[in-house]
């Protein structure tokens, strides 16, 4: 990635899915973002097509209005139960996925719980809190 722009963080997404439709080889990272696309069928057809990709607009602040926020939720989840970073938030997923029986619903329902934090933070221009959110997911268990 050349740079920080929306539009060159967006099109990792983008070449990835495209890596997969062609049977490429994936970075780590890719395979991450290509599983969770897997797991959206309604994203596809924006992956699919460089015309529809390059003429999407999507600039709400939404989980569900905006496919490149809610996929970078997801991966910010993967890569936090990963690192177990904040501590403690690997056990709370097991618990959740234990409840839930399905992957995505169980990150849904902590990224719901990451908006809600990173919104609230982007709002009152604070630090992130990492026992909110985690308390935030315990909730749900």
């Amino acid at each position: 990635m050349d740079d920080n722009s929306p539009a060159s963080m967006r099109k990792v997404y983008f070449d990835a899915w495209q890596k997969e439709l062609k049977s490429l080889p994936l970075t780590p990272m890719e395979a991450i973002i290509v599983d969770i696309i897997k797991r959206h069928p309604e994203y596809h057809p924006i992956f699919s097509h460089q015309e529809s990709f390059e003429n999407f607009q999507a600039e709400k602040f939404a989980i569900d209005g905006n496919p490149f926020f809610h996929l970078a939720l997801h991966v910010t989840i993967c890569e936090q139960v990963s690192a177990d970073r904040p501590q403690g938030i690997r056990e709370l997923y097991q618990k959740l996925l234990k409840k839930h029986h399905d992957q995505t619903l169980t990150e849904h329902k902590m990224m719901e719980c990451l908006a809600r934090v990173l919104v609230d933070n982007f709002q009152h221009d604070s630090a992130s809190n990492e026992q909110k959110y985690l308390e935030m997911i315990k909730r749900l268990i």
